[in-house]
């Protein structure tokens, strides 16, 4: 009998030594910040080493622990705009072949479309001819005409507006002007959607959020700063296809915005099939080949609320862009 309990007592005390040991290490935040490197003319820079990279964390020097430029598997979210211009979504439609045929035998992809209503079309799968079959259903949507989708960049003009309502200017004679109600396309619910089911998806793998769209977005119910604090919580980056846009224009869009926040990329796709095609062998290319930084953050949370952390990649090489995630929130330790 003495000999059980001090057999107990001794699991008991390797069992409680465990998990304060598991306390501590937990307590140690490594934040890992994928990093893609471009020159100019877009073109991806490989070959550089931990020593070319500085972090700054709130303006603080972090000190890199970790480092690699191997390639990942990808967990990626495709999320096509069905609500798009007629002649956009006609082309869209015919790309996606090219779509499946972007990804690798190690990636996995889920496959969702949205306008006013969000739709889950495929869990993720490794096979490029499931995920085509899974498409199928949107290639035979036709677009939606009954309805005008007021512009939404800076420099549209629609008319005099009162409550939402056009009015007849004054003096002009006839019947009473009316005014289409802009779609309602529900991007953030989206993308939204579309990090919960990433958040799930084994941490060896990059997550991405691959969003064919316009940008436009009407009567989500998540907002885009909701929206992207789950991009970020997660580590997720999206990476956006922007149809329906002007050079100009596509830099006010939401979807540049999340790509920005995400340390994502946005691919300016002009009206041609092959321009869309080529954006998805980019983004998936991209996604799968960067840097990854690793550091202890030297900055301690102070209070029982979560502090955003800003964080800043710098390179010896001026003449070298770096795109990574804005921050992340840095929680307070129990």
């Amino acid at each position: 009998m003495r000999l059980r309990i001090a057999i107990v007592s001794l699991l008991v005390m390797v069992l409680t030594a465990s998990a304060q040991d598991f306390q501590i290490r937990t307590r140690v935040d490594l934040v890992v910040v994928p990093v893609t490197v471009k020159a100019s003319g877009d073109k991806l820079i490989n070959g550089l080493q931990k020593d070319d990279f500085v972090v700054f964390e709130d303006g603080q020097r972090q000190t890199i622990t970790n480092f690699t430029s191997d390639p990942v598997p990808l967990s990626a979210a495709v999320v096509i705009d069905t609500g798009l211009s007629a002649d956009s979504l006609a082309k869209v439609q015919q790309t996606f072949p090219a779509l499946a045929g972007a990804f690798s035998q190690f990636d996995e992809v889920a496959a969702y479309r949205f306008d006013k209503d969000v739709v889950k079309l495929v869990d993720f799968t490794k096979n490029p001819e499931a995920l085509e079959a899974a498409l199928k259903p949107v290639r035979e949507i036709k677009p939606d005409t009954r309805q005008a989708l007021l512009p939404g960049g800076p420099f549209s003009t629609i008319g005099p507006m009162i409550n939402g309502a056009a009015v007849v200017p004054p003096g002009q004679v006839g019947s009473p002007v009316t005014q289409n109600q802009p779609k309602i396309k529900v991007l953030n619910d989206a993308i939204y959607a579309a990090a919960a089911d990433l958040e799930k998806r084994e941490r060896n793998r990059r997550k991405i959020v691959l969003v064919v769209s316009d940008g436009v977005t009407n009567g989500s119910t998540h907002s885009f700063q909701e929206t992207v604090n789950s991009l970020l919580d997660f580590g997720i980056e999206v990476h956006a296809i922007t149809v329906d846009q002007t050079v100009l224009t596509k830099k006010f869009t939401s979807l540049n915005d999340y790509a920005k926040s995400t340390g994502g990329d946005s691919y300016y796709v002009g009206s041609s099939i092959q321009s869309i095609e080529t954006a998805y062998a980019r983004a998936a290319e991209q996604a799968r080949n960067q840097y990854v930084l690793g550091y202890v953050s030297e900055n301690k949370p102070i209070g029982k609320e979560p502090i955003f952390r800003n964080i800043e990649v710098k390179l010896a090489r001026a003449d070298y862009a770096t795109l990574h995630r804005t921050g992340y929130y840095q929680y307070p330790q129990d």
